[in-house]
């Protein structure tokens, strides 16, 4: 009884210890928790704020835009209206309607047909507008609700023309609160938002225990708060330490009685073992380890072994006092496995292996397995001569019908009696039918699909003592699949010649056969979009010009070249190209009639035979084409795509005899579509000037790869002031400009957007860095007093490899500082181009170099992109600075992009600033540098360089 007490008293005791150690865990996690809601909720709340106020600021703008665009005079004011309303309302989700108010306050339209009937002629102050409020300050806001919860936001159309009439815009407030606090507020938050007493949205319950958050938000000149809570865990982490540790407590006690109950019964275990080991079949010992005064291991003794030892090795070895293991091996013949043996002891990690020895003129096999017993090792050995020597036998006979199935992998060995009977199929018709060799064997003809029409020919002449050649039969396998084997007959005959059977081999050729149509399909086809390659298409359409020769029959060719396909390319890469064009080359594929014949002959053009069609019929089927493309949305990610076609059409007659003229004018006519405006078609007429519109770009092209070649482009330069501190040294902006054969200046607008086209942008990019750079390095003393000099990359180079390693050995060998050179990109070819821009900036910025994100607000606008992008400035869009003296929702969103830049470390710069005024509220405002005709117009480089002049 009192050994019983002991037993337990022990593992009482440390589950007690170890369930206090828990608990005063359990409170320290609790308190740390409650401390991390708050301020989790804090960051959360301030980051829906910022982007809700974001999202106001950008609607807002969008409606004043309108505003700011509307005409003077127009025909049908409310189509203008609704056009512009309707894609103002695509491009910016979260208005949920947009109307027009007369004089009167009274609804004279609005884009959404769904209300209009219960809107036009009713009074805006029906919804909360104050009339009053609005005639005087020419705008208002309201909560109203019709079948939905809208904010209502009104803008007077011209502030000095009360005749004009309002524009109201709705936002959805549920629909867009849910949309975007969807992405921004995960689960594990509860929240509600109010506009004053009105609850807008809220999710869970909000528990007053001095964790609530408070934030206000501005949404279209409204008032919200935003209340957040970090919601409480279902399971917290110090009450499951607390459980978890109890459990585990009450395991290690658990486990400390088994181990001390086990310790009771070893002695009966031992007992039982002896039994055991007497009754085995195999021989047992037991060897102790000998030490050496180092207490190394050097030897193993023998101290006890069963009954069949002394069968397997004789009476004498138990009669040997201190038998070594060493002695035992010699006897086995396994001497060289002691150290195996004795690591077994070391580490305790079971050893087996197979000794062979000779025994009375025959060999034997013994099987040896060593394992670790308390400081010695016990060792069990067995007699598996029998069945080794059976095993050798197997293996020799498995080795030889092994060599003989794997040489016959894909084929199988079949005979027929010479009635074409089948007496005998071998197992691999297995592996390569499915079926069982007894199954097919029956059941052969049941699963043919085609045999050769000369069969009854073929097995004619077999019986006439010929041999044939091979032949295909096409059978449907186990797992419904075509599978054609290749049959190759041996006949068989008796001594008097006569056929007796037909044996062969048969081969599975489908792979073969499929390779070849896989080869002629591929010579002929697209492999992207499964139409006809350029190859095949001109062998076709100078086929219709022979039968058109011949027979007098009529058709028209189509050339289409795809409107915006290098837009997608490069700024979605070259998967969206490819997604792109499959989709376009199915909705030319609905268009086709009959024998017409499509074909894609470019990266992104299409040649359309329409046979039996005159020119007449063509346009009308061509315009038709036109509007499904038109209205086609091309989806990529987050992003949504306008494409269109410009297509050229030339009739086919007479005057033409080859293909390659008469691709060549559909070409031509299809650029002369393009010049005209994109999406539309132009038919090709005899006499056409057209090609003057093609070579009026192909000289511009002409003049940039000369400028290119002869180093002839002119670099410009403009100022870049300082407006929070005076700065002596120089910061300016490199600048390109080109002159024509007569001297004249070809503006960037001109030759940039061709060279972007053709594929020259990276060259140019090229020239502009390798001059800049050769002309500062001229210039000592200019670059003493230099302070930053801006250089410009386009979306292309971001995607050059080859441009940035020349970039980065060009700046490691240049005398030039480093960091009084900055690289400007824009921000739409930075976030197209994300993980390229990203890798570029990274690598030139370790040298030194600063980086600006030029045009920020006027492409996606993300600040998340703008966080993650390693950039030093920000040049925020001259289309916001310009007039933000004037507007209120410019000079807030300027204001927001530098809050948020200079929260982010990042300086700003504002382009476009056009007088002293604008100067001046830019730099009250904080702005870090401002650039625009105000401060400098563009000037030569090199003549500033020559003779020295301030670059102010």
């Amino acid at each position: 009884m009192n050994k019983n007490n002991k037993l337990y008293l022990l593992p009482s005791i440390l589950f007690i210890l170890l369930l206090v150690l828990f608990s005063f865990l359990r409170f320290y996690l609790v308190e740390r928790e409650e401390g991390r809601r708050v301020a989790l909720a804090k960051v959360v709340a301030h980051q829906v704020g910022n982007t809700l106020e974001m999202f106001s600021a950008d609607r807002s703008r969008a409606v004043n835009n309108l505003i700011n665009s509307w005409p003077d005079r127009s025909p049908n004011p409310v189509d203008w209206f609704h056009t512009h309303a309707a894609s103002m309302k695509i491009v910016l989700p979260g208005i949920d309607d947009i109307w027009w108010l007369n004089p009167d306050f009274t609804v004279r339209w609005n884009i959404s047909s769904e209300n209009r009937s219960g809107l036009l002629g009713k009074p805006v102050t029906d919804f909360g507008i104050n009339g009053e409020e609005l005639f005087q300050q020419g705008k208002a806001t309201s909560l109203s609700r019709l079948n939905k919860l809208l904010d209502l936001y009104v803008l007077r159309v011209d502030p000095n023309n009360h005749s004009l009439g309002y524009v109201v815009a709705s936002f959805d407030i549920k629909t867009t609160l849910e949309a975007m606090l969807g992405d921004l507020i995960g689960p594990q938050f509860n929240f509600s938002i109010y506009d004053g007493s009105t609850k807008l949205l809220d999710y869970g319950v909000l528990v007053n225990d001095g964790s609530i958050v408070s934030v206000p938000v501005i949404f279209a000149e409204r008032e919200w708060v935003l209340n957040l809570q970090s919601a409480h865990q279902m399971v917290l982490m110090g009450n499951l330490i607390l459980v978890g540790g109890s459990l585990m407590s009450a395991l290690i006690c658990l486990f400390l009685f088994w181990q001390l109950r086990s310790a009771v019964r070893l002695s009966q275990s031992q007992l039982h073992y002896q039994a055991a080991s007497e009754a085995a079949l195999d021989s047992i010992m037991v060897y102790k380890a000998v030490f050496d005064g180092a207490s190394n291991v050097i030897d193993f003794t023998l101290v006890d072994a069963n009954k069949i030892t002394s069968k397997l090795f004789g009476k004498d070895m138990l009669k040997q006092e201190s038998l070594s293991l060493n002695q035992h091996l010699d006897q086995m013949n396994g001497k060289d496995i002691f150290s195996k043996i004795k690591q077994v002891n070391e580490d305790g990690e079971p050893f087996e292996c197979v000794l062979s020895r000779h025994k009375a003129s025959q060999k034997q096999w013994l099987k040896l397995q060593v394992v670790k017993a308390g400081i010695g090792i016990a060792m069990t050995v067995r007699d598996i001569t029998q069945r080794h020597l059976s095993q050798q036998k197997l293996e020799l006979s498995e080795a030889k019908f092994r060599r003989l199935i794997d040489g016959l992998r894909g084929h199988f060995i079949y005979s027929l009696k010479a009635s074409g009977e089948v007496t005998y199929i071998s197992h691999g018709v297995k592996d390569v039918l499915g079926y069982e060799a007894s199954d097919f064997q029956h059941n052969s003809k049941n699963y043919v699909k085609n045999m050769p029409n000369n069969m009854q020919d073929i097995r004619q002449r077999q019986l006439q003592g010929d041999r044939t050649e091979a032949y295909l039969v096409s059978y449907l396998s186990a797992s419904n699949e075509d599978v054609i084997i290749e049959y190759t007959d041996s006949p068989i005959f008796d001594k008097a010649h006569n056929l007796v059977a037909i044996e062969g081999i048969a081969r599975d050729v489908t792979a073969d056969i499929q390779l070849r149509e896989k080869i002629y399909y591929q010579a002929n086809h697209d492999q992207l979009t499964g139409l006809l390659n350029r190859y095949a298409f001109d062998r076709k359409l100078q086929k219709v010009l022979n039968d058109i020769h011949t027979h007098q029959k009529i058709a028209t060719l189509c050339y289409i070249d795809m409107d915006q396909f290098k837009l997608v390319n490069d700024t979605c890469g070259h998967q969206a190209g490819d997604k792109l064009l499959r989709s376009i080359a199915n909705i030319l594929g609905k268009s086709l009639i009959g024998r017409d014949i499509l074909a894609r002959v470019g990266g992104d053009e299409f040649c359309l035979v329409l046979k039996d069609t005159n020119s007449d019929q063509a346009q009308e089927r061509v315009q038709e084409l036109l509007d499904n493309v038109a209205a086609f949305r091309f989806l990529w990610e987050d992003k949504v795509f306008h494409v269109g076609a410009s297509v050229g059409l030339v009739q086919i007659d007479h005057s033409y005899t080859e293909a390659v003229g008469l691709v060549k004018a559909a070409d031509t006519a299809c650029y002369t579509a393009k010049n005209n405006g994109r999406n539309q078609y132009h038919l090709h007429q005899q006499g056409d000037n057209e090609l003057a519109f093609r070579n009026a770009e192909l000289d511009t092209l002409a003049q940039i790869q000369h400028a290119l070649e002869y180093g002839c482009f002119e670099l410009y330069f403009q100022t870049i002031k300082p407006l929070s501190e005076t700065h002596s040294r120089l910061s300016y902006e490199i600048l390109l400009r080109m002159n024509d054969k007569q001297g004249n200046m070809i503006s960037p607008v001109m030759f940039i957007p061709i060279a972007e086209r053709h594929g020259l942008m990276t060259r140019v990019d090229q020239w502009v860095f390798e001059t800049t750079i050769e002309l500062l390095e001229a210039n000592n003393e200019h670059v003493e007093n230099l302070e930053k000099c801006a250089i410009n990359l386009s979306g292309a180079s971001l995607n050059s490899p080859s441009l940035l390693t020349k970039m980065l050995n060009r700046l490691k060998t240049s005398t030039i500082p480093v960091e009084k050179l900055c690289f400007e990109i824009t921000e739409t070819s930075a976030v197209m181009n994300l993980v390229n821009a990203d890798n570029m900036v990274n690598e030139i910025r370790s040298l030194g170099c600063k980086f600006a994100l030029d045009d920020f607000g006027a492409g996606m606008s993300s600040f998340t992109y703008l966080k993650n992008m390693s950039v030093d400035y920000v040049k925020i869009d001259g289309s916001f600075v310009k007039n933000m003296c004037n507007d209120v929702c410019d000079l807030a969103t300027v204001k927001a992009i530098h809050d948020i830049a200079n929260s982010m470390g990042k300086q700003t710069i504002a382009e476009f600033v056009g007088d002293t005024k604008t100067e001046q509220c830019l730099k009250d405002m904080g702005i870090n540098f401002a650039q625009g005709y105000a401060i400098a117009k563009p000037q030569p480089f090199t003549e500033m360089l020559k003779t020295g002049l301030s670059a102010a």
